[in-house]
This record gives C-alpha cells, structure tokens and sequence, in this order.
C-alpha cells in the first residue's frame, strides 16, 4: 500500500504539477481510503517527500546501471550524454524540478529534498568517473566533459519543455562534435579513448 501511495504521488505531480496534486486524487489513485493513508503519510508533505526520494533512487539504479553497460565501454561520453538527456528529459526530472521550486519557500521539503539529490548526483558521478576512467580518460578531463554536458543537457531539456524537442537531438550531436574537438590530452598510456563522433 505505501509504495502504491508514493506511485500515485509520483503520477500526480508529473500530471498536475505539486500545486495540483491533492490528497484526495492520490489517495483515489492509489485505491486506498483517507485513512488508511494517513496511517502511513499523515500530510501531503509526507507524500511528496517520499515520492521524490524514491524518483532519485529509481534515477541512481538506471544511471548507475548505465555506466557499467556495454555502451559506456565503447564510448563512454556518448553514453553519458544519452543517459544524462534521458533522466533530464524524463518525468522524474520533471517532478523534481516541481518540488525544488516548491522547496523554495517550504524549508521542510528542502531539508529532504537537497540530501537526496546530493546523493543522487555524488553516486552518479561516481560510476560515471569510473565508466570514463575504463576507457583511459584522466579524471580531469571526465570531470570536465560530465559537468558541461550535465549544465547543457538540462538547460535543453528545461527549455524543451516550452518549445517542443524537435531540435533536441541535433543539439546533441552538435555536442558531440563540439566535444571532439576537445580531445583528451591526459588519456592513460596504452589506452586509446574512442571517438566522440
């Protein structure tokens, strides 16, 4: 019953929005009465709260998944660059998105919300310096490479969100040709880092 809950508080928000996501739906959604939903989240904060957490934990489990994929061996900053545009362009960035600005002016929700994403962001980075670091990049230029991609891919997909995303994967690939012309120059001796093209 209680991940039903944070399923159909997930559902809300990306349908209606935080504002728009009320008790009463969710609990509908959910198929579960008031009270029986009180029993496990007393408030729509408590809802909201473990709804976030649980599209952070679901997010580190793909991307982390994704840094060990074949993929990401070949060519790990074109695998990068295709996991990070499908978490930012997906419905769990787009929840969260909901409840940061939320968070603004609601101290409770921020003290859940910036833990979990910190953690989000700290094992992502993590398995992706890894990925990078298999394929010979030195760290610097891998740090480099995933916080640019990371600043432009979500910009893209904030914006996206406005005018359509018919331009997206143009955008990307010309980031990628951007990117080779970047090389780099601290690669591992012996290892040949693939091409970004």
């Amino acid at each position: 019953m209680r991940e039903r809950l944070i399923r159909a508080t997930v559902e809300c928000i990306a349908e209606k929005g935080y504002g728009g996501a009320t008790t009463a739906e969710i609990s509908a959604r959910a198929g579960v009465s008031s009270g029986a939903r009180v029993h496990h989240f007393k408030a729509k904060l408590d809802l909201v709260i473990a709804a976030v957490l649980f599209t952070y934990e679901e997010a580190t489990v793909e991307s982390v998944r994704a840094a060990v994929s074949p993929a990401a061996a070949k060519d790990p900053l074109r695998a990068f660059l295709e996991d990070t545009y499908s978490f930012y362009s997906g419905s769990r960035f787009l929840i969260q998105h909901e409840v940061i600005n939320a968070a603004r002016t609601t101290p409770e929700l921020m003290q859940a919300m910036q833990p979990a994403a910190n953690a989000f962001r700290a094992a992502v980075n993590a398995a992706w310096l890894q990925a990078f670091a298999r394929a010979g990049h030195s760290a610097d230029w891998s740090e480099m490479a995933m916080e640019l991609t990371v600043v432009l891919v979500r910009g893209l997909a904030l914006g996206s969100s406005l005018r359509g995303r018919e331009r997206d994967a143009e955008v990307l690939r010309l980031w990628m040709i951007v990117m080779s012309s970047h090389p780099d120059t601290g690669i591992s001796s012996g290892k040949r880092a693939p091409a970004t093209r």
